[in-house]
């Protein structure tokens, strides 16, 4: 297989992509069931006392680091030689060629913590960003599976939305997205979540730029209107599907604190206000 096939081969492989969380669920999934966990490794609250003994909140967190792609599966490498007649890690000339349109895929893995013995693996999709010397910076742009703790299995921590260095040596394929035939709402992918009204919620929600959103309206017209007030935050309106109003926040939009509103324009009364959202913009 020509290496620069990795890159020219376009994602019509999407179900490869999200699909390889699947093998790494069925592969796990399959150890764990084999496998009997030490009653010592149990969470702490396990028993049946009723009494929660408290655990450093750090200590418990999800956590996990990357994987050596030279130790990925067989199943899963057999999976890219289906799709493409080869497995070939992309080299350095591919990577210093990605641009902002491109994709790189890479494995992570779960680090045990207090509670949490059993192990999770997953493949991550990220868009790239920047390409650096060591390193390319890109935002994850699919949901994980396994970001959180779930029974006796320790979540990995990395989730959609935020910026990752992944370095070159991990990355085990490169590609470019052909054009989604989806238009308006859903055109970004899944939504990485949904949010109330923060008038209705007392929240405040923590977002990253580059990533979508959904917004629970209480109505929608063809009148209303949406305001920030920062001039620094950029966003679009992606669509709608029922009272859901999609939306994403532009790389490059000021970190930090910003209100969005939505407002009506009524003919007879002028603005009318229908909903406010408080985020934080993270990097």
């Amino acid at each position: 297989m020509k290496t620069v096939g990795i890159v020219a081969a376009t994602l019509a492989t999407t179900a490869l992509i999200g699909g390889g969380a699947y093998w790494f669920y069925k592969r796990r999934q399959k150890k764990k069931d084999e496998e009997e966990v030490d009653p010592e490794d149990l969470p702490n609250d396990a028993d049946d006392d009723g009494v929660t003994e408290p655990v450093t909140p750090d200590e418990v967190r999800p956590r996990g680091g990357f994987m050596d792609r030279n130790t990925l599966p067989d199943d899963v490498k057999q999976k890219f030689v289906e799709a493409f007649g080869g497995y070939a890690p992309p080299k350095d000339e591919i990577l210093d060629n990605l641009t902002q349109e491109d994709v790189v895929l890479f494995g992570v893995k779960s680090e045990p913590v207090p509670g949490y013995p059993s192990v999770r693996e997953e493949i991550l999709t990220a868009k790239v960003r920047t390409v650096e010397d060591t390193v390319i910076r890109a935002r994850i742009s699919e949901p994980p599976l396994y970001s959180a703790h779930l029974g006796s299995h320790a979540g990995h921590g990395f989730r959609i939305g935020e910026m990752v260095e992944v370095p070159r040596g991990v990355i085990i394929f490169a590609a470019r997205p052909k054009p989604s035939e989806v238009k308006g709402y859903g055109e970004y992918g899944r939504p990485a979540g949904t949010f109330e009204s923060s008038h209705v919620s007392k929240k405040s929600y923590d977002v990253h730029p580059g990533t979508p959103y959904d917004l629970v309206m209480p109505y929608i017209t063809d009148d209303i209107e949406f305001h920030v007030d920062r001039e620094m935050v950029r966003f679009e309106l992606v669509g709608t599907k029922g009272l859901r109003q999609q939306i994403v926040f532009k790389e490059g939009s000021m970190h930090g604190d910003v209100t969005l509103r939505a407002l009506d324009r009524d003919p007879k009364t002028g603005l009318v206000f229908v909903a406010r959202w408080n985020f934080h913009i993270e990097p």
